[in-house]
């Protein structure tokens, strides 16, 4: 009796469904605005019910966002990238990061007691400065509306991944629930590498696109895996009471380091080194000054005998190969391998550029639109083109030097020395064994992206950007806790 009584009930509901007009004025409405949209070619615009859903959903719970961007971030896909479209968007992460710049803002005006220690923290102004600085370079820039669309780009990044998970990390577990998304998302992404590039018999040419749709190439690939392998190893010790999760994240590690070696990414694979030593300097509780120290004398060394070093390299004819160990050797060869060599050009330009411009640059986002003039005929590679079309300046400090000039460049060196600066500074001073897993491990990570930092620049793209800017709020985070607690 009851269940005729439902189904009654669902007849006369679907009845005054089917009758009520608006419905059917709305589906006719809908199907007239896909028709057209399919008529102009604009498929993109069937992502907004998607978009709207995710708006309805964050403002209900951001949180799932937040975690949606751990995982989805190594899963997203950008169409112009590889080839799929002319939509330069990382989808869905892009998107989600906007979504959570909205969030930070509505946040700021709608809370009364808002803590504002991370707006007030030292690491935070000399984001303020990096940031305004970039602003008045692109009022400068020779081409400014790729400057400030630049600049919109990175506070994409900056404003959710550092200022927003600050107030998200107050939960700590949260911490490690976004390092086990993002690892497992690099994983997914390690996997599907290494199949496709089996296909290949883990060639070396084919492993620079096999990563594809997912990373544009190898080598960006090879920097995130490098910042995901010291995250994967913290993981393992975070979960060492549960032996099945434990027993997971070493799986993890080994496809992780797996995928790493093949994608025969040189850069990458040095980077590792000194994230080691670095572990093992956070265990000897050597100071900072004296890291410091050594750091400077090194780059003293190498500037005062710049053209002995140079004459020694030239000696290296390894050229990079499909061997593991030739590739490894060829790192230092710059008399003939094309890669070596087209770096050494675009470092060249970036010095000219900004010998041209020392003061402010030619604004950020520019340099691969302007570099071709600067390009000497004896730096020319077979990689080289005489338009300057197939990329940037290969090196997060040298980018900045020519694009934002000697202010920028100093700006983002500050960047990476206090990042160390506080990230010992609290490692001392945690007393929680978790905490230092946490703060050495951030540390580990992004000092793998700072030594790639030196031949590559990724930080324009959501894939280094997101856990790259989460692990500096992973350590300020930790600094203003420990703050308060010694207070």
């Amino acid at each position: 009796m009851a269940s005729n009584q439902e189904a009654d009930r669902v007849r006369e509901i679907s009845g005054e469904v089917l009758s009520d007009r608006r419905i059917l004025y709305f589906c006719i409405g809908f199907t007239a605005v896909s028709v057209a949209l399919i008529y102009w070619d604009f498929h993109y615009a069937f992502l907004l019910p998607v978009i709207f859903f995710g708006a309805v959903l964050f403002f209900l719970k951001p949180d799932l966002i937040w975690y949606g961007i751990a995982i989805l971030t190594p899963l997203s896909i950008n169409p112009n990238d590889v080839e799929l479209g002319s939509l330069s968007l990382s989808l869905p992460a892009e998107p989600l990061l906007f979504l959570l710049v909205v969030l930070l803002i509505y946040y700021l005006f709608s809370q009364k007691d808002i803590d504002t220690s991370i707006f007030t923290h030292p690491f935070s102004i000399l984001i303020y400065l990096y940031l305004v600085w970039m602003l008045i370079t692109s009022m400068t820039s020779v081409n400014q509306l790729v400057s400030v669309k630049y600049l919109i780009a990175k506070c994409w990044f900056i404003f959710p991944c550092y200022f927003f998970s600050y107030f998200f990390l107050k939960n700590e577990d949260r911490i490690r629930i976004f390092l086990n998304l993002f690892t497992v998302g690099m994983s997914i992404v390690a996997f599907y590498n290494i199949i496709h590039l089996s296909t290949h018999h883990f060639e070396d040419k084919p492993s620079q696109w096999t990563m594809q749709p997912f990373f544009k190439d190898h080598a960006i690939l090879g920097a995130v895996l490098a910042m995901t392998i010291p995250v994967s190893f913290a993981l393992v010790k975070l979960n060492s009471k549960n032996i099945l999760i434990r027993n997971f994240f070493i799986f993890l590690i080994l496809v992780l380091i797996f995928c790493l070696i093949i994608t025969y990414s040189r850069a990458a694979w040095v980077s590792i080194i000194p994230a080691l030593f670095l572990y093992i300097i956070f265990k000897l509780k050597v100071k900072f000054r004296y890291l410091l120290f050594v750091f400077l004398l090194i780059i003293f060394y190498l500037t005062y005998n710049v053209e002995s070093i140079i004459k020694d390299l030239e000696q290296n004819k390894v050229s990079s190969s499909d061997d593991l160990v030739e590739n490894f050797e060829s790192i230092t060869n710059i008399s003939s391998d094309p890669s070596n060599l087209e770096r050494i050009n675009r470092w060249s330009c970036a010095l000219a550029m900004w010998q041209a411009k020392p003061l402010f640059g030619w604004g950020p986002g520019t340099y691969m639109f302007e570099y071709a003039p600067f390009q000497l005929a004896h730096n020319y590679t077979i990689i080289s083109t005489n338009f300057g079309d197939v990329g940037n300046a290969h090196s997060e400090y040298l980018g900045p030097l020519a694009e934002s000039g000697v202010l920028g460049f100093v700006l983002f060196l500050l960047i990476f020395i206090m990042t160390f600066y506080y990230a010992f500074r609290v490692y001392y001073k945690a007393y929680n064994g978790n905490d230092k897993i946490y703060i050495s491990t951030a540390a580990c990570a992004l000092m793998t992206y700072f030594v790639h930092g030196i031949l590559n620049n990724y930080l324009d793209t959501d894939k280094a950007s997101v856990i790259f800017w989460f692990l500096i709020s992973v350590l300020i985070y930790f600094d203003i806790k420990y703050k308060r607690l010694n207070a």
